[in-house]
């Protein structure tokens, strides 16, 4: 895997949240944080909560515009840096803390806290690097980690239905997984996989969603340009995001796990 140099890649990362897909993304995870920070009785905020990789504030700053102090933990200074504007522009700079890192730097961000965030990170590190055990160890008692990555089988079929069968026997050949936003590859990293390695830390799932169950399978992207279009897509996401058998299919999962 080359290495990535995220602080040149704020602005492809940007267009992606941009496009359709993108925020159909942080729509599902907002919705899933919000049930979440709920369940923890930060129904009207006042958690505290940990965002690993956080970048730019796309998690961040909605957690903080609903009454929950965030910090930010990130290896980028330029996302930082945007991260705060964003926060202050959303008039919650005070509630928005960033701090220069990565995992392997979890201790400088202290520990006790509400809820941990740990989306589309662990897939650029090593399977061995005992990652889970950390962002564990941030967390209260009765604590919750979300932690969220590409579904490799999702790729297979949306591999499929886009430049067919020869695509998805490719794709499922892969060892490894295309990032394109950031020119790169990651490890493949399943749902199953991170239960487990959660189990073996002390924690106990508690929920696992999923994020594009259907945008991936929709092969003409110029659909979801139009609003009308677009807004069904985001209500079907919503509907299907914690619904079996389609989290299964979603090109993103996510899972929450609670601390004991």
């Amino acid at each position: 895997m080359t290495e990535v140099s995220f602080d040149e890649k704020l602005a492809q990362w940007q267009a992606w949240c941009q496009a359709p897909w993108g925020r159909l993304r942080f729509s599902v995870v907002r919705e899933t944080l919000g049930r979440q920070t709920a369940a923890l009785g930060g129904g009207e905020g006042g958690l505290r909560i940990l965002d690993v990789g956080g970048g730019d504030g796309g998690d961040a700053v909605p957690l903080a515009e609903a009454g929950h102090d965030v910090t930010v933990l990130d290896p980028a200074p330029s996302w930082l840096a945007e991260a705060r504007r964003r926060a202050e522009e959303a008039g919650v700079g005070d509630r928005v803390r960033t701090l220069e890192g990565t995992v392997d730097d979890l201790s400088a961000a202290g520990d006790g806290y509400d809820l941990v965030l740990c989306h589309c990170v662990l897939q650029y590190r090593p399977a061995d690097s005992g990652d889970v055990g950390r962002l564990a160890a941030a967390l209260r008692t009765g604590g919750r980690l979300s932690v969220m990555a590409p579904n490799p089988a999702a790729r297979v079929v949306m591999r499929l239905t886009r430049e067919g069968p020869e695509a998805a026997l490719a794709e499922l050949a892969a060892n490894r997984l295309e990032a394109a936003t950031f020119d790169t590859t990651v490890r493949k990293v399943t749902a199953d996989e991170m239960e487990v390695l959660l189990a073996a830390e002390g924690l106990t799932p508690v929920g696992r969603y999923a994020a594009r169950v259907a945008n991936d399978y929709i092969a003409d992207d110029t659909l979801k340009d139009d609003p009308t279009y677009f807004a069904a897509l985001e209500r079907l996401e919503l509907a299907l995001c914690d619904q079996e058998p389609y989290v299964g299919l979603g090109g993103m999962w996510q899972v929450v796990a609670e601390r004991h």
